[in-house]
């Protein structure tokens, strides 16, 4: 059933204002976990389920996903048939000048690679979910139930703020779809950023986008055929965070402090792959102190750290005291410094004795390359 299935990653999540984090760099490549990148997540168990011709849909400062994913080697993706492939912004003369505005864009801009494909289904989905997703059964569920759409969802006991519900009837097709500003509090279905499509449908919605000026894939794809085409949910039982502001990167970041989640994310039956760094192990000097973090390998640890994610290359100096921070890569903080709820981005200097904080729902943030 996946060699039958294709699939489309979008490296931005569009409509959403581009945070802090991805100013020079797509959503998809924001550093997680120490070491990892949120494309890792729903690329892994593509690989998992056995999609192996996968095509990621850029719009720009790209150099970062083409710097990590390479020829895809590492997910056993560098293939001579199929495999991964990057697809520019300018792929169709077209589409090029509308720099992809809108998903629907970015797809036009790319329908002639779709068309070129073999497979009989495609799925769409955005890279910046950090979960495992059972495609297989997914997959299976869609061709089993004849639906021309499958969408993902996700159930949420607190309301549900400017995302789409999803109603359906007790055998699972999608009766009624709409967006929602969070002010119900029953149990909703969220629709996750997740859909299969029979690909010549897909094809067909494409061609009657270009031709109404259709923008929105949610709105023009979905909630517009609900009483005209088979649509059906699945459902995703596990934990998914959604990454399109600092906040929550912040709060999925903090997440991984639960053992609970790195439980479920990382010892599960779907490894999460990456991109392979060799590096020496990391180095505690007499005065380091660590409670309750994640530290990756090369750093060298004398200062204090509690509830951190510290990624490689880091310097913690001595005497410095970090409290619900995210090191990214190569940074330095400087003897003294006194740190809470702060990100830094790569390579960037604390100097000694400064006191930044920020807040759990607003966390400082410094670009990459400061010094502070």
């Amino acid at each position: 059933m996946a060699s039958q299935t294709m699939c489309i990653l979008f490296s931005e999540s569009y409509g959403v204002s581009p945070n802090e984090l991805a100013s020079e760099r797509t959503l998809a490549t924001i550093p997680f976990a120490g070491r990892y990148r949120l494309i890792d997540f729903i690329l892994s168990s593509l690989v998992k389920a056995k999609v192996s011709n996968i095509g990621i849909l850029t719009k720009e400062h790209y150099g970062s996903l083409q710097d990590h994913l390479g020829w895809g080697k590492d997910w056993d993706l560098d293939r001579k048939t199929d495999g991964l492939k990057i697809l520019t912004p300018f792929a169709k003369a077209e589409t090029a000048n509308t720099r992809n505005r809108s998903a629907i864009d970015a797809l036009l801009s790319a329908r002639g690679y779709i068309e070129m494909c073999d497979e009989d289904y495609i799925i769409l989905a955005d890279a910046n979910q950090v979960m495992n997703v059972d495609f297989t059964a997914m997959i299976k569920s869609h061709i089993e139930r004849e639906a021309d759409i499958t969408l993902l969802y996700q159930n949420h006991d607190e309301a549900i703020y400017n995302g789409v519900v999803l109603d359906s009837d007790t055998s699972g097709r999608v009766v009624d779809a709409y967006f929602t500003v969070g002010q119900e509090n029953e149990t909703q279905s969220a629709m996750l950023n997740v859909v299969i499509f029979n690909k010549k449908l897909l094809l067909s919605l494409l061609d009657r986008a270009f031709t109404f000026g259709w923008t929105n894939l949610a709105r023009d794809f979905i909630t517009k055929n609900i009483n005209k085409l088979n649509i059906y949910g699945f459902e995703h039982k596990g934990y998914c965070a959604v990454i399109n502001t600092v906040a929550d990167y912040y709060q999925a970041s903090m997440d991984l402090i639960k053992k609970e989640v790195r439980k479920e994310l990382f010892y599960s039956d779907t490894p999460v792959l990456t991109h392979v760094k060799n590096s020496v192990p990391t180095t505690y000097g007499f005065d380091g102190k660590v409670h309750n973090s994640l530290i990756a390998d090369e750093c060298e640890i004398d200062g204090e750290l509690n509830n951190c994610i510290v990624f490689r290359g880091v310097k913690i100096k001595k005497g410095a005291v970090l409290n619900n921070c995210i090191i990214m890569q190569r940074s330095i903080i400087g003897s003294g410094a006194k740190l809470n709820c702060v990100i830094t981005d790569k390579d960037v200097t604390v100097a000694d004795n400064h006191v930044l904080s920020g807040y759990s729902t607003y966390p400082f943030v410094i670009a990459k390359g400061q010094t502070v």
